[in-house]
């Protein structure tokens, strides 16, 4: 069975119409006999018979390239517009290769070289065949190449993932929080290294809209706070006035708000400051950021959506990727609290979606186990989402950056359940949802080059994913 490719032809631009038509006829006898070379050994789709000579006929056949995942060919018959060639090679998401002639009226080989140095400069990834695209050297090349995206589960999960970022849009609510710089972001950086937009929103305009939805929409206020105290294991309104009721409704109306501006700002996944602008002056986000990071809430099942804490640009970013790469689970961000060399603790400030309780499907069962209880700081008050996570095999991981340069670790751990009344005991913040992770982590390198007091976990074991998707992104790695 012949191997399916997408073959994309670029040529003289129409500015340029006499230079096109004087040279048209060269470009269909190299055209042609590419095609007859390489038709040998595979099924090309000369994706709508057209030829490339503006930036939007580069837009349009990229989209229609997007539709599947078949390899594409850039073919350069002629000298042609390289900023055009690159426009629509940054939007294909595709494996691309570069193939071009070495006629000696074609002028291919100048082409294919603009084109190539313009694709280097904006960081495109792509291959290129330096040989004569009819010839055995570059159809062999060709087979070789196509041979090597035939990829292994991981690979291929890894390269969906990468294709999911591009387009996004992550909301900052806020900005950096507690002088944690390594939660902040390069807007550009992102854009041009992961294809990924930031869009800065004031605190204010959760507040705005949450005190609207308690006056405007009591109704909504209460369905929500009476699934929660019917579903959750405890909601523990305490006497010193630091979680009451009134906390709780403005709690679940800052969720409700929340979800208004990602579907009005139209975001993917997103970062809320909360210390000390809200956390003081307002209420605690932890309800929030439990309730976005769950797949079900009182309307029934969603879709996680990721939310880190203290607007963690590169936390949330790493809590995206684990999401994708795993098929759409929830995430967390947790703080590294304690290293031995037998185990990490880890918590959260007093937010983790409550899947981790029970890793259940019933979201009941999971919900028992969380205890909304008053929280251990903050002068606005609120409630925490206390518990211990279940037993399981978890991928810890965090994206870091020196510069401009990313770096990921990863490992896998499994977590060791305590009891209750043993936490309650045990810990000096009680309020904190925690994980008690068992590892096999050399700490001597793990202290050398972790780069955050912020961790983030996914169940199940996806270290090899994150190896392809780090090869992908050229991003140096530590699997430890």
């Amino acid at each position: 069975m012949k191997k399916k490719i997408q073959l994309v032809l670029f040529s003289e631009t129409k500015m340029r119409e006499d230079v096109y038509q004087k040279r048209k006829a060269i470009q269909v006898r190299e055209l042609h006999k590419f095609l007859e070379a390489a038709g040998k050994y595979f099924e090309i789709d000369h994706v709508d018979n057209n030829e490339i000579r503006t930036k939007k006929q580069g837009q349009l056949i990229a989209q229609k390239i997007n539709e599947g995942d078949s390899p594409v060919i850039l073919y350069i018959p002629i000298f042609i517009n390289p900023a055009i060639v690159a426009h629509t090679a940054r939007s294909i998401r595709n494996p691309m290769v570069l193939i071009g002639n070495q006629a000696k009226d074609s002028l291919s080989q100048l082409g294919f070289l603009a084109a190539a140095g313009s694709m280097d400069q904006i960081g495109i990834a792509y291959s290129r065949i330096p040989w004569d695209g009819s010839t055995k050297e570059a159809v062999e090349a060709l087979l070789s190449w196509t041979s090597s995206l035939e990829m292994t589960p991981a690979r291929l999960n890894a390269e969906k993932t990468v294709r999911a970022l591009e387009g996004q849009t992550f909301g900052c609510i806020g900005g950096r929080s507690l002088g944690i710089s390594t939660g902040t972001a390069d807007s550009a950086a992102w854009e041009k290294f992961f294809g990924i937009d930031i869009e800065h929103i004031d605190q204010y305009e959760l507040v705005r809209r949450a005190d609207a939805l308690l006056k405007d929409r009591p109704e909504l206020i209460d369905q929500y706070t009476d699934y929660i105290q019917k579903n959750y294991g405890q909601v523990e309104f305490d006497a010193t006035k630091r979680f009451t009721p009134a906390h709780l409704r403005k709690m679940t109306a800052s969720y409700l708000a929340t979800l208004d501006i990602i579907a009005d700002y139209d975001l993917d996944f997103i970062g809320i400051k909360c210390q000390t602008e809200l956390s003081n002056g307002y209420c605690l986000q932890c309800l929030n950021v439990q309730l976005l990071n769950d797949p079900y809430d009182a309307c029934g099942q969603k879709c996680p959506v990721v939310c880190s804490c203290e607007a963690d640009a590169d936390g949330a970013l790493s809590m995206q990727i684990l999401k994708l790469i795993s098929g759409g689970k929830p995430t967390a961000l947790q703080d590294i609290a304690q290293i031995t060399p037998e185990y990490f603790e880890l918590a959260n400030c007093g937010a983790m979606a409550s899947y981790f309780a029970a890793l259940s499907d019933d979201p009941k069962t999971n919900l028992r186990q969380v205890h909304l209880v008053p929280h251990g700081f903050g002068e606005a008050g609120g409630g925490a989402t206390q518990f211990v996570c279940e037993e399981g095999t978890f991928t810890y991981m965090r994206l870091t950056h020196t510069g401009d340069r990313y770096r990921m670790v990863f490992f896998t751990g499994r977590t060791t359940k305590m009891e209750r009344e043993k936490f309650l005991q045990y810990s000096a913040n009680p309020y904190r949802p925690t994980s008690f992770v068992s590892h096999h982590v050399d700490l001597t390198e793990f202290m050398k080059v972790y780069g955050s007091n912020h961790i983030h976990v996914v169940e199940g074991d996806y270290t090899r994913d994150l190896e392809e998707f780090c090869k992908l992104k050229d991003i140096e790695y530590y699997h430890l």
